[in-house]
Formats: structure tokens, sequence, C-alpha cells
């Protein structure tokens, strides 16, 4: 079976996966930010319902089709010794931030639930839910933040992809350490760099989707064997 054909199909599941979140990620407009007031938050919630469930939907659907891409990125790393190890690590970091950023995602669909349930918000506390989202989510940083690091690494060790693109990496994951710092602070600074760090996360996904869908470099035919002698 031609494995790089499925690594290919693998990096159109990364385009896919971009689209899918960045439409499930904005469909409901511009989030309020962590500081704002409860009233704020709970409008918030009560003007989107439906954009809110549908952004979930759409972002389980694009977590569905990042996994597709994380095993041909496993692949892709692996094929050197020296970074079999990595790609594991990789794969790792990437599962553990899809299942928090998910469960970010579940948490507001259930405050647009239990909206269409009462026709308010009174029987939840959306501040302490859009809180807890927020929370989870940061937690999730630092599993991406291993995700990139470690295909940085990769890439800067073997040249799995080019060496640019390694180092971007490692700056970007730096980028998702500090957005975790939404875990300790309710700031509307961090709560902005970390959507900046999350566009630029989706453009390195679409970089490393390119590279992935490119055919392998046939290896160079061996030199002619010298000819033996009488």
């Amino acid at each position: 079976m031609d494995d790089s054909k499925w690594e290919r199909y693998g990096a159109a599941a990364g385009v896919l996966f971009v689209v899918l979140v960045v439409v499930g990620a904005l469909i409901a407009g511009s989030p309020p930010s962590p500081d704002d007031s409860v009233r704020k938050i709970a409008t918030y919630y009560e003007d989107h319902t439906a954009a809110i469930k549908a952004g979930a939907f759409l972002t389980g659907l694009g977590g569905a089709a990042f996994l597709w891409f994380l095993g041909s990125l496993w692949s892709a790393l692996r094929r050197s010794e020296d970074t079999r190890r990595l790609a594991t690590i990789a794969t790792g970091g990437g599962i553990v931030g899809l299942i928090l950023a998910l469960t970010s995602f579940a948490l507001n669909a259930t405050v647009a639930l239990a909206v269409d349930s009462t026709g308010a918000t009174a029987s939840v506390n959306p501040k302490f839910i859009y809180l807890l989202s927020g929370a989870v989510g940061g937690m999730g940083n630092f599993g991406i933040a291993v995700l990139v690091a470690a295909t940085g690494v990769a890439a800067l060790r073997t040249g799995v992809f080019p060496a640019p693109l390694g180092w971007a990496s490692l700056v970007i994951a730096l980028g998702w350490i500090v957005s975790g710092l939404a875990l300790v602070t309710d700031s509307g600074a961090i709560f902005a760099v970390g959507f900046i760090v999350f566009l630029v996360w989706l453009i390195w996904v679409l970089v490393i989707s390119f590279f992935l869908f490119r055919p392998p470099e046939e290896a160079a035919p061996a030199a002619p064997a010298a000819a033996s002698t009488a």
C-alpha cells in the first residue's frame, strides 16, 4: 500500500481543519473579553445561541480532521530514527490540546443549550462557564505548544521541514505558553495575545499541510558500479 497517498489525505485534512475551525470560532462574532461584566457575557450567549451551537458542531468536525492531520504528521516525523520519539511527543501534545479545546467549546454549547431550554441564562452562571471554558482551553495551549515545539525541533534536527519553519515553530510554541497566562488572569490583553497566536498557528497548520502534501522526494540513483577489471 502506498502510505504517501494517505499522508497526502492527512495534509488535505489539515486544510479542512483550518476551514472548519475558523468558521466555528468566528460564526458567533467577536466573543466578549473575560474581564467583561456578567451582563455583557450573558447577552452574548443569549444573542448568539444558534451560532454558538453550530460553532461547537463545526469545531467537532474539525477535530476529527485534525486527528487525521496528526496521523500524517506523525508518519512524516518518524521516518528518521532521530525523531521517532519527537513524533510521539508531538502527536501526544496535539491530542491533549484537541481534547481540551473541544471540551472548551462543549462548555460554551452547554450554556447555549440552557438558553434554548429556559429562554435566558438565569439557569446558569454565564460568566463562570465562560471563564471555565477559557481555563480549560488555556490548559490545552500547553499541549499545542508541545506539538509545535516538537515539530520545530524535528525540523531543525533532520530537515523534515525547512529550518526557518523549525525556528518559527519554536516562536509559536512560546506564544502558546504566554497565552496560557489566561489561567492566572482575566486580562483582555492576554486574551488578545491568545487569539493572535491561534491565528498564526492556523497558518502554521496550513504550511505544514503544504509540505505534507508534496510527494516525497525520490532518492538519488546509486552511482553505477565500477566495471570489473579483466
